[in-house]
């Protein structure tokens, strides 16, 4: 463990030199007669995609909301949103820093009157909603490419599908949201059983910990925590949107889930690139990958496609950085 850490940096730097020299190849096979085309639609999709992106941004602000219980009062949306965003921006583009980014938040929540104590377990089961929201949109996306894209005479086989993911969700939802706690016990028994090191009291503790905030939560919450539930899963449905409608502006041919299952793919290669900062690559070569899946084999989309993407990101890192000397401002004449 201790070499793998005096390497990492050189790991990292191999990483994204091969994603980038794969990325290279792409670019060196685009037709730019084609690609200048496709251009001149930029302007309208970039402006429907901010308009996308930020809703998707409030529903997760408003799920967050939802976790605060009573004291999310003491708060309001428009504070949410901005503390919410500016912490996620910390983790997205140094991943390390996503500690960094969840304490940012609590902080300034707290100074709003929000309790440590709520700040803490919100996140916790924020973190939670995500999971679950993520892995019921992977299964419906996973079971849909698997088995191919279905015609009009199919959909009752989709919507079967559908069920069986849904029914999947559920049954983690018992797994984790029991009062027996059935989640830290199972992180307990696997660490006593095998010799991954990872596994420390620590972090035995944090699970059971999430697993306890969720429990309680959900107890007394029910109807708010499936609301949340709900929110966080038309954010990342909305990230969908973003596909769908650059690839519909750009004429292709594609369905809802189409888009869906692209987006939840790029979620997968994005968590395995976690270690390069902002994904540098990885999700550039992720959304080549997941296009050729649903059929879409050209450069010039892939390359409108992560630069329409990559543009919205960049416009809210930058709204990032004026949220941030706003709050501080804020924050420095109320002290």
């Amino acid at each position: 463990m201790t070499r793998i850490k005096k390497y990492w940096k050189y790991i990292i730097g191999i990483l994204l030199l091969s994603v980038l020299l794969l990325i290279a190849r792409f670019i060196s096979e685009i037709d730019f007669h084609s690609l200048q085309t496709y251009l001149h639609e930029t302007p309208a999709m970039f402006v429907l995609v901010i308009i996308t992106s930020f809703i998707a941004y409030l529903l997760s602000a408003i799920g967050w909301m939802l976790c605060m219980g009573e004291e999310r009062t003491k708060t309001s949306i428009g504070e949410v949103f901005v503390v919410r965003h500016v912490g996620e921006m910390l983790g997205v583009f140094n991943p390390t820093s996503i500690i960094a980014g969840d304490t940012f938040k609590i902080s300034f929540l707290s100074k709003s009157g929000l309790p440590t104590e709520n700040g803490v377990s919100s996140i916790l089961l924020m973190r939670m909603i995500n999971l679950f929201s993520t892995i019921l949109l992977m299964t419906v996306s996973i079971i849909y490419l698997t088995f191919g894209k279905f015609g009009d005479k199919d959909q009752f086989i989709l919507f079967v599908m559908i069920v069986m993911a849904v029914a999947l969700c559920l049954f983690l939802a018992k797994y984790f949201l029991d009062e027996k706690l059935y989640f830290g016990k199972t992180v307990e028994k696997i660490r006593k059983k095998t010799k991954w090191t990872f596994l420390t009291p620590k972090i035995v503790e944090s699970c059971y910990e999430t697993n306890t905030i969720a429990a309680r939560y959900f107890r007394t919450n029910k109807s708010k925590f499936t609301l949340a539930f709900v929110l966080i899963a038309l954010h990342w449905m909305l990230g969908a949107l973003e596909f769908f409608i650059v690839l519909k502006t750009l004429g292709m041919e594609v369905s809802f889930i189409d888009a869906v299952s692209v987006e939840m793919g790029v979620i997968i290669f994005k968590s395995l690139g976690t270690i390069i900062p902002g994904q540098l690559g990885v999700e550039e070569y992720g959304n080549k990958v997941l296009l050729d899946v649903i059929g879409i084999n050209s450069n010039e989309i892939w390359l409108i496609v992560s630069l329409v993407r990559r543009s919205r990101q960049l416009f809210w890192l930058a709204m990032a950085g004026v949220f941030l000397i706003i709050i501080t401002k804020k924050s420095y004449k109320t002290a």
